[in-house]
Formats: structure tokens, sequence, C-alpha cells
């Protein structure tokens, strides 16, 4: 049950800014897309997500994106937000992704938040990897397919548990 429950919960990536990684002595991200940075079948973020990875390139904060998405889905979404870095097919929960972005970004897995909207992919892979573990709550749920919508559903316990821990996210 440990290795499913998140260090943090919050309702958007726009809370994890530059200054809450610096507080926790975080140098680095690894980033989810679908439903943390854009919502499912959304080409690109917003202007607000976008400046927010702006704001970590100037902040010094690595970048690497590790999704279970294929390399053509991965790559040219990457690339048109100015990351450079990323894992495709990383299988998660597995742990391998996530070290190997640590790895990429010259960082140790405990350097690093790993960001992400599912308890039994985000949370668990990088709890298992030693990555501070961030849940968001998921841009948009819907049309995410039936093995996705099958694991929130199983989500729904450990969810609830995760609210009661932490601050209510804003709705």
């Amino acid at each position: 049950m440990k290795n499913l429950f998140p260090d943090d919960y919050k309702s958007s990536i726009l809370e994890i800014t530059p200054e809450y990684l610096k507080k926790r002595k975080l140098r680095g991200v690894i980033l989810d897309i679908d439903n943390t940075l854009i919502g499912h079948n959304v080409p690109l973020p917003d202007e607000k997500v976008s400046a927010l990875l702006e704001e970590y390139r100037r902040a010094g904060i690595g970048m690497c994106v590790v999704s279970n998405n294929r390399p053509e889905r991965v790559a040219p979404f990457c690339e048109k937000i100015g990351v450079p870095d990323f894992v495709a097919d990383a299988l998660k929960p597995a742990a391998k992704g996530y070290i190997k972005a640590a790895e990429v970004l010259g960082l140790r897995p405990e350097e690093t938040a790993a960001i992400g909207d599912q308890i039994f992919t985000d949370v668990w892979g990088a709890r298992r990897a030693g990555c501070f573990a961030v849940l968001l709550k998921p841009i948009h749920k819907g049309g995410e397919g039936a093995f996705i919508a099958f694991k929130r559903i199983l989500e729904i316990p450990i969810l609830c548990l995760v609210k009661a821990h932490f601050r209510p996210p804003n709705s």
C-alpha cells in the first residue's frame, strides 16, 4: 500500500512551481503526458502549462517525459513543448523508465518529482524507483479507453485515502 500512496496530491501541475520543487530539494521533474500536461487526445498544453515549463527551464529544473505511449506519439509531443528527453514505452509502473529518466537528467531518483494522474502507473512506478511522487487530479476524465477507465474505478478506495490525507484540491 505504501507504494500506491503519493508524497503529495495537487489539483494541477500549475501548483508544482520551481519554488515548490526547490523547497523539497528536487532538481528535476519526470512528467506524464495525458491528463497531466494535456487532456487526453489534446495536441499541446495550454499557455499556462507552457509558461510553467519555461519557468522550469529558467530555474534550471531538468525535465524528462516518461510515458507508456509509443515513441511516435511521445517524440513529436516532446519536440513541440521543448523537452528533448523522454522515455517512451516505459511500461509503467515498472521503475526502469523513471530510473532511466533520472539518469538522463544527471540526477538520483530521490532528486526528482515524478508527476502524473494515475495511481497504478504514475505513483506506483515513481515510488518503486525512489522518486518523489506527485499525484494530480486528471485534467479531463473520459475518452481514455476502457482499460484506463477500469483502473480509475480500482483507484477509488486509495484516492479516498489520499484526499483525506492531503488538503482537498480546488475543484
